[in-house]
């Protein structure tokens, strides 16, 4: 008897759960990078814009002194840093918008990580600190943000798309994203810590489809980390691979919370 009730029991609390996932999924924010045009040509300025939301293509703006990382990769893989320009009161964009002169051509690798921090729930809101900060804290979570693009100037090439950073978590893309048509798969290798992360869900969806968290692809990563994204139609798309993983200490925090998210253009 005490089996039978255990065992409805454990079935209760995963129905609550499909049902809590998709609302736990949307609510949190969600970082990435866009660019004015995808196609740059030799010796343009390209605009580059961080995001931080969770509508798509609309949010706020993150800045980019808030970011851990910040550069790019030319198609031959060389690495520079984004430079922000100095503060201008009369410029719109002055906190958010970057230029990057084009100066090869091929495919490039756009690259932010957030500063990690710690987020608590207290009996006052929330506070960025940690457990071991607060006398009052009823949780916490510690998130860490990861985004690329891929963009190219001219014609596509070179192997900037696929390099591995060490984030700790990472999508790398098996093909150049800016060589595919619609109609065509793009294979992902997702790793969380180096090594491939099995068995976890990757969103993808286009610019047009839905300005909410709604995705007309989802697909779990197999025993290699890999997962193909079927691309159904041109525009530009974002990919996202969430994961959360339960702390066995909590003396700090509950729960690491890691995200990173892809877009690119699909001509």
């Amino acid at each position: 008897m005490k089996s039978k009730m255990k065992k409805n029991l454990s079935g209760l609390i995963f129905v609550v759960m499909l049902i809590l996932l998709p609302v736990l999924h949307a609510s949190a924010h969600d970082l990435w990078i866009g660019f004015d045009h995808y196609d740059q040509k030799k010796g343009d300025t390209a605009k580059v814009f961080l995001h931080m939301g969770h509508s798509i293509p609309f949010s706020d703006f993150a800045k980019p002194e808030k970011m851990k990382d910040f550069f790019y990769l030319e198609p031959t893989g060389e690495k520079k840093d984004f430079i922000l320009k100095e503060y201008d009161p009369e410029s719109f964009f002055n906190e958010v918008g970057v230029d990057l002169n084009i100066r090869e051509e091929g495919t490039y690798l756009a690259v932010a990580a957030m500063k990690p921090l710690f987020v608590s729930n207290t009996t006052e809101g929330k506070k960025r600190k940690s457990k071991k900060e607060l006398s009052n804290a009823i949780s916490c979570r510690h998130v860490e943000f990861f985004t690329k693009a891929i963009f190219y100037a001219g014609m596509p090439g070179g192997s900037a798309y696929n390099k591995v950073l060490g984030h700790a978590i990472e999508m790398i893309p098996q093909k150049d994203p800016c060589l595919l048509k619609a109609g065509d798969y793009l294979p992902l290798k997702v790793l969380f810590k180096g090594k491939p992360l099995a068995g976890e869900l990757v969103y993808a969806t286009y610019v047009g489809f839905s300005t909410r968290a709604e995705y007309p692809f989802t697909a779990k990563t197999d025993t290699d980390g890999i997962v193909n994204i079927r691309i159904t139609q041109p525009g530009i798309w974002w990919v996202k691979i969430p994961l959360k993983k339960m702390r066995e200490d909590t003396s700090e925090c509950d729960v690491d919370q890691y995200a990173a998210i892809l877009t690119f253009e699909i001509k």
